[in-house]
């Protein structure tokens, strides 16, 4: 959306908007990144447009080791813009995954969060389910690591199932990567729904493509459910 297609109060306040943005993200901790950019989108979110243009004007003008904290935090404060301005999504999937800092990747994953708990978490699921067929590693990667704990968000903690079942759509992923994410993110399931966790990793074990999955996501139950855990690491090794 260009400036002249936004009101012209909203375009009045984008270098407000931006000065202040940056005031509040440039080179702070991620604890207060975070706890500063919640209070910037609270303080603006009926300015969805001209928050979404100012967040991605900055990202441009702040490329570098100099400007990781900003692009930070428009990679998180898309988030929730993203519910309501399919650019700001559009930028999350375009542009944002492209970025070589793996700090603005994790910020990503958290951008990713955010958009689904603003959505609601039910409403989210086809955009999860979207995240995580992308075809580049850092969206599928955030689509997996974003939710964590999963089963602890609203939605996912009735429906743990859905949760197993959507993560497992990534057990045979091409990338380490995001394979590390899937695992750790089915050993936090794992703590609270063991009984729904074993049966989808021991019908998963079998596959060679999913075994480093699998194995990894048994840390967890090996400690506490070592018996029914066995055979599942046994057949893993094939």
């Amino acid at each position: 959306m260009t400036a002249h297609e936004r009101s012209g109060a909203d375009v009045g306040v984008e270098p407000e908007l931006a000065a202040e943005f940056v005031g509040l993200v440039e080179g702070t901790n991620v604890p207060t990144l975070r706890t500063n950019v919640t209070r910037f989108w609270r303080g603006h979110h009926d300015h969805p447009d001209a928050v979404g243009a100012v967040l991605m004007d900055l990202w441009s003008r702040c490329p570098g080791t100099s400007g990781t904290t900003v692009r930070m935090g428009v990679a998180i404060t898309l988030g929730p813009v993203a519910v309501t301005r399919p650019e700001a999504m559009s930028f999350l999937l375009g542009v944002v995954p492209g970025d070589a800092d793996w700090r603005v990747q994790e910020a990503l994953a958290k951008g990713f969060d955010w958009y689904c708990a603003e959505s609601g978490w039910a409403t989210a699921v086809p955009m999860i389910e979207a995240w995580i067929t992308h075809n580049h590693v850092n969206v599928r990667r955030a689509a997996s690591e974003g939710p964590r704990v999963w089963t602890k968000r609203p939605h996912f903690d009735k429906h743990p199932e859905l949760a197993i079942e959507l993560l497992g759509r990534l057990r045979a992923d091409r990338e380490p990567y995001v394979r590390k994410s899937v695992a750790n993110a089915l050993s936090d399931v794992s703590k609270t729904h063991p009984d729904l966790t074993l049966p989808a990793l021991s019908e998963w074990s079998r596959e060679p493509n999913a075994a480093w999955v699998v194995r990894n996501a048994c840390r967890h139950l090996v400690k506490t459910h070592p018996v029914a855990t066995e055979p599942i690491l046994a057949a893993t090794k094939g």
